[in-house]
Formats: structure tokens, sequence, C-alpha cells
């Protein structure tokens, strides 16, 4: 097989980021870009996207993890299978293994998932140099998402442009081979493929909406504790990306703005779906906000940004009671759309 000959996945166009606040987890963001391509229903996805603002500040204050290790309760394998996809995993495997099964499942029209320290792609070194990552996160295990091969090369989809945009990236087959010789152990970790299974399962969102609108409840203080370590974080922190509330405002920023794009396939009304658009929007300018203000940008007042987050704050609340209110009134939270009848 020549390079001329190489095997693609049809649609590679078509994976473009669904989440434009750049804050889930890289393989999570894949499969939300793969299937986005493949389903005009992948939005049935966020219905739990608002998830726990407690869990957030464990994650982000407690432990002082960054957004892309948070375990967003949405994108899961569960969720995938009401949507009509099945995620087949075949954990660890190694070169060889890896590079007879590349081929099979292309030709089937399923892509190829696989964790591998980022610093061996020249593509993710150059990115990490540009934006400014910390040396010692380098070396970090990515999920790469394989969509085309030839002999010689691999073709991968990946969001290392400044706007987070997917773009196809040919690779050397030298450098998996290379990489894979380096640290072997870290290399085609956790590898996956996807496949379509059926259209979605309507029923299936609907009783796993309303079973998330049962047990949810939320005070929002994580706002107050934004506000209140703001001129701290940015005494303290190495680099700005790392500051406990940029990564919980791009949390929060990214789960709402996915919640709201889940509300208009809903039954909701207008105000409803306009009060989670103001909340996403919202967070997204305090998001941006916060980090300027942690890289040190001297117009921004740490007192601005708390007023714009205790304005948030209480929109969230006001939101979140309309939102559960007028489920309780609607006899189907999911209508089936004319053009799926």
């Amino acid at each position: 097989m020549s390079v001329d000959q190489m095997i693609k996945l049809s649609g590679v166009d078509l994976i473009r980021t669904r989440d434009p606040n750049n804050h889930l987890h890289c393989r999570k963001t894949q499969l939300l870009a793969y299937v986005g391509g493949r389903t005009r229903w992948s939005d049935l996805l966020m219905y739990g996207a608002l998830g726990s603002t407690s869990a957030i500040h464990r994650h982000c204050y407690l432990r002082g993890e960054d957004r892309w290790a948070f375990d967003a309760p949405y994108v899961t394998d569960d969720d995938l299978r009401l949507l009509g996809f099945e995620v087949l995993s075949a954990g660890t495997v190694d070169l060889a293994r890896f590079e007879s099964g590349v081929t099979e499942f292309l030709a089937t029209g399923q892509p190829v998932f696989f964790y591998a320290p980022r610093h061996h792609f020249p593509y993710w070194v150059e990115f990490m140099r540009r934006v400014g990552t910390l040396p010692e996160e380098y070396r970090l295990l990515h999920s790469f998402l394989l969509c085309g091969t030839s002999s010689t090369e691999v073709l991968l989809v990946d969001n290392v442009t400044d706007d987070h945009e997917y773009v196809p990236l040919t690779v050397s087959w030298d450098v998996l081979r290379d990489g894979y010789a380096r640290e072997p152990e870290r290399w085609f970790t956790d590898c996956a493929t996807v496949r379509r299974t059926s259209g979605p399962d309507r029923a299936g969102f609907e009783a796993a909406y309303r079973t998330f609108l049962a047990g949810f409840g939320d005070g929002f203080e994580l706002y107050d504790v934004i506000g209140d370590n703001l001129v701290v974080e940015r005494a303290s922190a190495t680099a700005a990306y790392r500051a406990p509330g940029v990564n919980s405002l791009a949390l929060l920023a990214g789960s709402r703005t996915l919640f709201s794009r889940f509300l208009a396939l809903t039954a909701h009304g207008e105000e409803v779906r306009s009060a989670y658009a103001r909340i996403a929007q919202l967070a997204t300018v305090l998001s941006d906000r916060v980090t300027a203000f942690q890289v040190g940008l001297p117009a921004l007042s740490a007192d601005r940004i708390r007023r714009g987050l205790e304005r948030l704050r209480q929109l969230e609340q006001q939101a979140a009671r309309r939102l559960v209110d007028e489920a309780a009134g609607l006899p189907q939270l999911l209508p089936t759309p004319v053009s799926d009848r």
C-alpha cells in the first residue's frame, strides 16, 4: 500500500468541535466531535451537563486538578449507547497488534482512539510551546483520534489550532514507532473504536433526563469561592491555566453552553431556554475575564469580576427553579421531531 492508497474514513471533514469552551477531557471531546459528525442528535448527550458545582469545587480547589482531568457526567458510554453508538475498548495493545488492527477498523468505517505521550508528536511540541504549556506537562498522555492510514503515514484529527478546532494532520508511521520504542509502556493504552448501532433512543433519554432533574439541587456557592480567591490565585499560580478559578469557570461555561444546546431539543419554553442561553453567554465572558485577570491584564478589576460572578449565581438559582418546575408540568420533555415521525 502506497501513500496515495490511504484508507481513510468518510466524513473526516465533519469532525468538528462541539466543545467551543474546550473544557472536556480529550477523549470525551473527540468522541463528541466524532458522533456529532454522524448524527444531528448529538446534543441529546448534554441532558446532564449542569452537573454539580460541588464536584467542580472538589476537583479544582480541593485536589488542584485542571479542567481536562475532570470526569464530566456527560458524554458517557451509557449515553452514547442511547444515542446509537457503541464504544468498544481493546485496552492496552502492543505496536504489532495496533498496526495490524488499524486497517481492519478503518475498512469497516470505524475510527481508532489511543493514548500516547503527546511530546512524541512534533505538532504537539510546537503547540505546547506556542501556548506556554509548563515543561513538566509535556510528557502527559493525550488521546489521539486516527482516521486514516497508508503504508507510511497515519491521518490524525486533532484540535491543536488556536481556536481548538479539529483539523486533519498527517504523521509518519515512524513517529509512532520511534515513540513506542522509547516508552512502550505508555503507548497504545486504552485503545478503542466506535461503531453506530441504531438511531437515538428518545424514550431512554427522556427517562435519563427526568432522573437527572429528580436529583438536581445546587446552591452554586462555587461562584462565591471563585470571586473570593481571585487575588490570591493571581499571586500564586505558576501559570494562568492552572489557577482553580480559571479551570472552574471553564468547566462551568462549557457545561452551560452544552446544556443550552440540549434545551433546544426539548419541550421547555422560551423563558427557560433564554435563561440558560444568557447563563452560558455570561459564564463564557467571565471565563475569559478571569483568565485575563490571572494573566495579569491591568484593566480588569477583581471587584468587577466578582459582581459578574454574583449576578451569574443569581441567574443560575432562578433558572434552576424554573427548569425543575416547568419539567414537572410537562408530560413529554423530548417530543419526537416531525422529521422523525
